[in-house]
């Protein structure tokens, strides 16, 4: 059987009327293939379509460790995507709405709740930044796995991207640069491991602290390869060349602190020396535009 999938123009009626829709949304036996299918909005592709009901058995839990498994399941049925169908939204919203759908309501099960916010769907289902969760778990793999000289799979970036949930959720993904970037991506995850490793053994690193501060830091592992690639040819770079200048940058990232202790600092002091704090400055900001 060929997959079928969304056409964009379907596709984008969904997302701009997920308020619209929100009742459609709340019903768990709702069927949207048949709502495709009397808007014309649904077209053949030449793929054939995979067994994707073994991402229900982790649809429940929600830890990073079977959304791993759920995602190397989506991943392994469409590893020969090209780079054109993949990056389709259309065909990623087409199986968060009928193939994997329940896997979807169960893994986001706020949609089971009559109180559900559209904007939970909007996150979920279509992405505000238009990536959707299953879209996002296929390029987790697709950017961080490693193809062995005999042809198997090399998982080891992949796992430690979802085993460090904050990394990925926080730190990498939001950095189109490094996301979008396999180079780069792996590059900072080779980084990453290897400090973490070093951080076992009792060994000089730059994560002995403060791990999520010195990835998302103004000066730390994401934000320093996004100042880089703004005055280099990125695409260049091979992921030694990103790991290479990371390593030659431990000083820097290893110099960020703790922000909230920096903060409490920096407040203590002003306090000490009978300064006021400055939020006192915006509470006025606050007062005077609640009276317009």
């Amino acid at each position: 059987m060929k997959q079928t999938i969304f056409t964009p123009e379907f596709a984008e009626v969904l997302r701009i009327h997920v308020q619209e829709n929100l009742p459609n949304y709340l019903n768990p036996t709702f069927n949207w293939r048949e709502e495709a299918e009397k808007h014309d909005g649904l077209y053949e592709t030449d793929l054939e379509q995979p067994d994707l009901s073994g991402m229900l058995a982790f649809a429940d839990s929600k830890t990073s460790a079977d959304d791993f498994e759920a995602g190397k399941i989506l991943f392994e049925a469409f590893k020969n995507l090209t780079p054109m169908q993949a990056a389709q939204s259309h065909f990623w919203q087409y199986l968060s709405h009928v193939d994997l759908y329940e896997y979807m309501r169960r893994r986001w099960n706020k949609v089971d709740e009559q109180d559900c916010d559209p904007n939970y769907i909007a996150e979920h289902w279509f992405y505000k930044q238009n990536r959707n969760w299953l879209e996002g778990l296929y390029w987790s793999f697709k950017n961080t796995v490693q193809t062995n000289e005999d042809g198997s799979l090399d998982y080891t970036y992949t796992k430690f991207l979802f085993r460090e949930q904050n990394l990925r959720n926080r730190g990498i993904m939001p950095s189109a640069t490094v996301f979008r970037n396999p180079e780069a991506l792996k590059g900072v995850l080779r980084f990453c491991i290897e400090e973490m490793d070093k951080k076992d053994r009792g060994e000089d690193t730059v994560f002995d602290k403060y791990f999520e501060y010195r990835i998302t830091a103004p000066k730390g592992v994401v934000q320093l390869v996004n100042k880089l690639a703004g005055v280099i040819e990125a695409s260049a770079y091979t992921s030694q060349d990103f790991y290479d200048f990371l390593v030659a940058s431990r000083d820097i990232i290893k110099s960020q602190g703790d922000r909230k202790k920096e903060k409490k600092e920096r407040d203590e002091a002003m306090a000490a020396a009978g300064i006021a704090p400055k939020k006192k400055k915006k509470h006025k900001k606050n007062k005077k535009h609640k009276r317009r």
